[in-house]
């Protein structure tokens, strides 16, 4: 049985396949190494995944239940609204993380930066381009609204030194999902 959520995870990785590796020529210093599902736990090697790119269900950095947290509570996947004619949807959260990991290879600040920039604008108009018809779970369950650009948010965060930049990127989304429940 295939659950919307992985459904969109894959559909949302083919896009940005295309949109990060596949239509960007290999001397682009902003290509992409790797496009995953999910943590990528060491592999492929750090040359490759010089550039990796992350999808994950909500965020995989909140912690969830913390008391206090509005932030962390937000990102879990609620009901959105209950529409006549016996359908529920749900708003479902999705988060992509993108490192650019520029030890080896020298850049200074302005040329990292922009390496980065161009990965973070890359990836949030793979997300705004990409289109979910098709995409149906099992149970009915079908993506009815794509990424709009009020919930797309995103942050870019820079460590490291001359010579070895490293930043880190995080963009934020939802979909609107809808099953019909008993019509």
């Amino acid at each position: 049985m295939s659950g919307i959520h992985n459904l969109a995870m894959l559909k949302i990785q083919s896009a940005l396949q295309t949109a990060l590796i596949d239509n960007i020529p290999a001397t682009d210093k902003a290509r992409a190494g790797v496009i995953a599902l999910g943590p990528l736990q060491g592999d492929p090697d750090p040359d490759t995944a010089r550039i990796s790119v992350s999808i994950f269900e909500n965020d995989p950095d909140a912690v969830l239940g913390k008391e206090g947290s509005a932030e962390t509570l937000r990102w879990i996947d609620t009901i959105y609204d209950i529409e006549v004619g016996g359908c529920i949807t749900w708003q479902r959260r999705f988060c992509i993380k993108a490192r650019c990991l520029l030890e080896n290879t020298g850049e200074d600040l302005l040329t990292a930066n922009d390496i980065a920039s161009t990965v973070r604008s890359r990836i949030e108009q793979a997300l705004l381009s990409c289109k979910f018809t098709n995409v149906l779970a099992d149970s009915g369950e079908y993506v009815s609204r794509g990424v709009f650009a009020s919930s797309l948010r995103g942050d870019m965060l820079q460590s490291g030194g001359p010579g070895a930049y490293d930043f880190h990127i995080k963009v934020r989304f939802e979909l609107l999902t809808t099953i019909s429940i008993g019509v």
